[in-house]
């Protein structure tokens, strides 16, 4: 980009303080030129008592002295830019929020020796790969609740895992949507205008979630999903080895519905990864929020980058006017 292409004034606003100048420079230059024409047509020792304001040579120089600084000073005011100043925006989506699903569907064992126990292990790992900014950790089943608010101590939250369970939980249920709506107010908290939210869970998310998710997404907040199981029915065992039975004496069958795990990720404009052996689905969850990260960091670079303003250069123009204008005896220029 060119001097001419990139020029602009930061503080335009200043320059209607111009048009006061302009109009008393009008005034001043018909004043010189009605003495001017006087001279023309009187013998000079009857000026005196023809022009009642007679605007003398110095009078003439202190007033195009003052003119040319308020010029000057306007435009310093102004802001006059041409050299862009590129301002490092942070934001990585480095906030995330874990949502952990702790209802009876992580109790089965399609993934040994449980969707539960995979799940922390998963937990564990994901919160040693998470190097950069804070993590926070929810946990929902008819209810949510948070375990640990954003913090850069992830050590504190992996001390708490293997206390997670079913069991723990005062209400039965699946409640995602109140989970996704909690995991946003944490961000919001904690002033993060850009983050993540991460969900490990089972089973299937429901209408009113996917709702949530897309809402959240269009705040800022991508909602990425980890699912845990199998699609395959398998009973719900209790810790006692019987099977959960609904209220008509029925078996309860859980499986990983992944069709609307992978609409709630799309909706939340994040990723949907399957739970592996390996760490490859947290790889590509990180991975997901890095990318996700780095193209909203560069759309908040070019929104806010700073002009360098160049008006402090003209202020040192004022100074040697100044000290001209204004040496003993310039006010006798205007003769009354």
């Amino acid at each position: 980009m060119n001097f001419i292409q990139s020029f602009h004034f930061i503080r335009p606003w200043w320059l209607l303080a111009l048009i006061p100048l302009a109009l008393l420079w009008i005034q001043l230059q018909r004043r010189y030129r009605q003495s001017n024409e006087w001279e023309k047509v009187c013998d000079p020792h009857l000026l005196p008592h023809l022009l009642v304001h007679q605007v003398g040579s110095g009078g003439r120089l202190l007033a195009s002295l003052l003119a040319l600084g308020w010029f000057i000073a306007v435009i310093a005011l102004s802001g006059p830019a041409w050299n862009r100043l590129p301002q490092p925006v942070y934001n990585q989506n480095s906030s995330r929020v874990i949502v952990l699903d702790l209802s009876n569907d992580m109790l089965v064992n399609d993934v040994p020796p449980s969707r539960l126990i995979r799940a922390r292990y998963k937990l564990t790992d994901l919160l040693k790969q998470s190097n950069e900014g804070q993590t926070a950790l929810v946990v929902y089943s008819g209810e949510p609740y948070v375990v640990s608010p954003l913090t850069n101590d992830t050590n504190t939250i992996s001390s708490m895992i293997a206390d997670l369970s079913p069991a723990i939980m005062p209400v039965a249920g699946t409640n995602l949507s109140s989970a996704l709506n909690l995991a946003a107010k944490l961000l919001k908290q904690a002033n993060v205008a850009e983050g993540q939210i991460i969900v490990i869970m089972s089973g299937k998310a429901d209408e009113n979630a996917i709702t949530k998710a897309a809402q959240l997404a269009k705040e800022g907040y991508n909602v990425s999903v980890l699912g845990v199981g199998t699609t395959k029915n398998t009973p719900i065992m209790q810790t006692n080895g019987e099977f959960f039975h609904d209220e008509q004496g029925a078996i309860v069958f859980s499986k990983l519905d992944t069709n609307s795990l992978k609409k709630l990720a799309q909706k939340g404009q994040g990723q949907y990864v399957t739970f592996s052996n390996d760490n490859s689905d947290l790889t590509a969850l990180l991975a997901s929020a890095s990318t996700l990260g780095e193209l909203q960091q560069g759309k908040e670079k070019a929104t806010t980058d700073l002009w360098q303003d160049e008006g402090r250069w003209l202020i040192v123009l004022l100074i040697p006017l100044g000290l001209v204008a204004f040496r003993r005896g310039w006010y006798g220029g205007v003769k009354k």
